[in-house]
């Protein structure tokens, strides 16, 4: 995957992404046919960030509502 940040090319080999949800992760949040900035790629960072945080709090109250499930039974 190819990022144009600040007027230079970086390639990062992101590893095995056959169903492409790591590149389609990060094109959520950049464009990666234009030219970036650092700012960009920071509130890229940010927001993906935030995603995981929520998506983690979400596993969380879900895993506590099953052991309160399992404990009822």
């Amino acid at each position: 995957m190819t990022f144009h940040i600040n007027h230079k090319a970086y390639t990062v080999d992101i590893g095995p992404d056959e169903d492409k949800k790591m590149e389609q992760g990060i094109k959520k949040y950049l464009d990666l046919e234009k030219n970036i900035d650092t700012s960009d790629l920071l509130l890229a960072y940010i927001k993906k960030t935030y995603e995981h945080a929520e998506l983690e709090r979400s596993l969380e109250a879900l895993s506590s509502r099953l052991d309160d499930k399992i404990s009822q039974d």
